[in-house]
């Protein structure tokens, strides 16, 4: 019983929760004509699974020996992100997922937990107050970010690019820096817009007006936002969305799981899930109230920022306020190497927890 001891159980718990909600939300939209298809539930379960294993030994292990290393983790993150270009299967134009056989990984997401470490690492050694850390913390973020980018994966790269800012203002950066960095990525925003892909574009103008080409570019965002208005207070009933059930709503495991679940399960129902992780980021937040050394507060406060992140674009892009990206919905949406990434986070935050107030008492 010893073992257990340290443990966050209501983070940890509350997790599977909120995966068992997505599993049900796969099984739902894997319901065919002549029965169901339980490929992605199993593996679904099975990645959960991994996923609690790794946050139980993630967790006992320090953070700060976790941080001493995380340079050789960076650059294994790197390697994969290079072997992807070379070994990746392509979906759908893109090069994001190396198959093992045993199981498929996609390096972007595991790469945002290990830059949180890196960065929170960096930024406890080399103060933020001097320019010269700013841009080598840079440097360090868009190295995973232009592989990302090439991939193509504009989403991740964003959360990889917001990352690296709430940490630089967290850990202190001047407000005369702020402004020459503001006036940096305002000269190169026009030339960042040229290395978008057309159909990046199109997503970008199909949001401002998604009606303009509704079966064209628009076509995931309008049938993602009639799933949502059409579930009301309740739902129309696990398994009974026309949306989902008529294959109308695209994505229906992955980007846009929170449509399939809002169309089922109605207005209670997501707001059970929006409750969920209110609690997962409040009890981080317990930890970063608690920490006194930046190693353990910008940990945890990246991994708070990575899933709230994740949350308010994948929702938005659900409901139309944001472009669809094609981001995941934390612990929801089915994909492995997703998943896991959120585990390890959690994991992270726990061990934060167990050895900050360890090495007080």
């Amino acid at each position: 019983m010893k073992n257990l001891v340290g443990y966050d159980w209501i983070l940890l718990l509350t997790t599977v929760f909120l995966t068992s909600i997505g599993v049900l939300m796969i099984y739902s939209a894997s319901i065919e004509a002549d029965g169901v298809d339980l490929t992605f539930v199993n593996r679904q379960i099975a990645f959960l699974i991994t996923g609690i294993i790794l946050y139980l030994v993630i967790a006992k292990i320090d953070y700060r020996f976790m941080a001493r290393i995380s340079i050789f983790l960076y650059f294994f993150v790197i390697m994969l992100l290079i072997l992807t270009f070379f070994l990746g299967q392509e979906v759908r134009g893109s090069v994001r997922w190396i198959d093992l056989k045993i199981i498929t990984i996609q390096a972007s997401e595991i790469a945002k937990p290990v830059l949180i470490l890196t960065l929170a690492n960096f930024f406890s050694r080399y103060p933020v107050q001097k320019l010269r850390n700013i841009l080598l913390s840079f440097v360090i973020t868009l190295l995973p970010a232009g592989l990302i980018f090439l991939q193509p994966d504009l989403g991740s790269t964003i959360i990889i690019l917001g990352l690296w800012i709430i940490l630089i203002f967290a850990a202190g950066i001047r407000v005369s820096h702020i402004i020459l960095l503001i006036g940096f990525f305002s000269l190169i925003t026009p030339f960042l817009w040229t290395l978008l892909q057309d159909y990046q574009k199109e997503r970008l103008f199909s949001f401002v007006n998604p009606q303009k080409d509704p079966l064209g570019s628009g076509y995931n965002l309008v049938q993602s936002i009639i799933a949502v208005g059409s579930g009301g207070l309740t739902g129309r009933g696990f398994g009974r969305g026309t949306q989902s059930q008529l294959n109308f709503l695209p994505e229906q495991k992955t980007d846009f799981i929170f449509a399939t679940l809002a169309e089922e399960l109605g207005f209670l129902g997501f707001s059970l899930v929006i409750g969920s992780f209110v609690l997962i980021i409040y009890r981080i937040s317990l930890v970063f109230n608690r920490v006194k050394d930046i190693l353990g507060s910008l940990i945890s406060l990246g991994v708070a920022s990575l899933i709230i992140i994740h949350i308010f674009i994948n929702i938005g892009m659900n409901i139309g306020i944001f472009p669809v990206t094609g981001i995941t919905l934390p612990f929801l949406s089915f994909g492995g190497s997703s998943l896991i990434s959120f585990m390890i986070s959690l994991g992270l935050v726990n061990s934060v927890s167990i050895y900050s107030t360890r090495r007080k008492g």
